[in-house]
């Protein structure tokens, strides 16, 4: 089963994304604030959402209502999570944002997979 390439690029940034969170939670990032790295994270979530699931919006309109509402839930807990640890700098709403953007991840690229192997014509 292929992977497509949008989802691709969305796993470089996900990957990057909690690599930077794990070097700070481990230490070679302490020296930055929990803000800092929720913006970083908060950013690469949103390239990997733009370059993943924003060329195919219509198509998940038009899809599973419980999948669209899951996603729309995993991504409001996401920019909760980003807003209040940008403005208050804790460590556990910095963890919650980093794990929902793994679940979105996760979600959209099985999603997606299922979807592009299913359909040999599909796009993305």
């Amino acid at each position: 089963m292929s992977i497509p390439w949008r989802d691709r690029i969305a796993t470089l940034l996900v990957a990057t994304a909690t690599l930077i969170y794990l070097l700070w939670l481990i230490g070679p990032l302490d020296g930055l604030a929990a803000s800092s790295i929720a913006l970083l994270v908060l950013a690469l979530g949103f390239i990997a959402s733009a370059s993943a699931v924003v060329p195919g919006f219509a198509a998940l309109l038009s899809g599973s209502r419980m999948y669209l509402a899951l996603a729309s839930l995993g991504g409001l807990i996401a920019l909760v999570c980003g807003v209040l640890t940008v403005t208050q700098a804790t460590e556990q709403t910095l963890a919650i944002l980093v794990v929902a953007t793994i679940g979105l991840w996760v979600a959209a690229t099985v999603r997606h997979t299922m979807v592009h192997h299913s359909t040999p014509a599909a796009i993305g």
